[in-house]
């Protein structure tokens, strides 16, 4: 059961663009579940997406809400609503923002075997689904913010989201 360490804001994978999955096979499947492995062994966690694990590849992985989704090549049909709630990341543990997402959302994607699918989601669903989409299109939750801080969730210490915006900015130099 392979599991991998998840990347961190400041990371620059975290600003690629993942590219479309081309083939589906074996070594697909490895990497579906490599990255369902992270995910089911981490605290508190709803989705990941590739990238968040150095895998520059558009995938995703859903366990949220009582349902669980493997997406590959994922993309939105159609959108409407406005939501505006808090989010987190795995990629910035601890740390939290109001963000503002569609409430419904129709997505497309593809699972492991190529089989495309079509679902409709609103609410707290929804909300995952574009934040682990925007991951594969290198856009962070905090491009996304209402607020311009974040917030810990057990401290209470807030950070401008200009300054994360710097250090995870496209193109930054380590």
């Amino acid at each position: 059961m392979k599991k991998v360490k998840i990347i961190h804001f400041g990371d620059p994978v975290l600003r690629q663009k993942a590219e479309p999955v081309a083939v589906f096979h074996k070594k697909l499947y490895a990497v579906v579940d490599t990255i369902k492995n992270t995910l089911l062994d981490t605290d508190y966690a709803a989705a990941l997406a590739a990238n968040q694990v150095s895998i520059l590849k558009q995938i995703t992985v859903i366990d949220y809400c009582d349902e669980y989704f493997e997406m590959i090549n994922p993309e939105i049909l159609e959108s409407s609503g406005v939501n505006i709630g808090y989010e987190g990341c795995l990629s910035f543990p601890g740390f939290s923002g109001k963000v503002k997402r569609f409430e419904n959302v129709t997505v497309r994607f593809f699972d492991r075997y190529g089989d495309e699918k079509i679902i409709q989601r609103s609410g707290s669903m929804a909300r995952c689904i574009q934040h682990e989409l925007d991951h594969l299109n290198g856009i962070l939750y905090i491009d996304r913010m209402v607020e311009d801080f974040v917030t810990h969730d057990e401290n209470n210490t807030k950070l401008y989201v200009a300054d994360l915006q710097q250090l995870t900015a496209p193109g930054r130099k380590e």
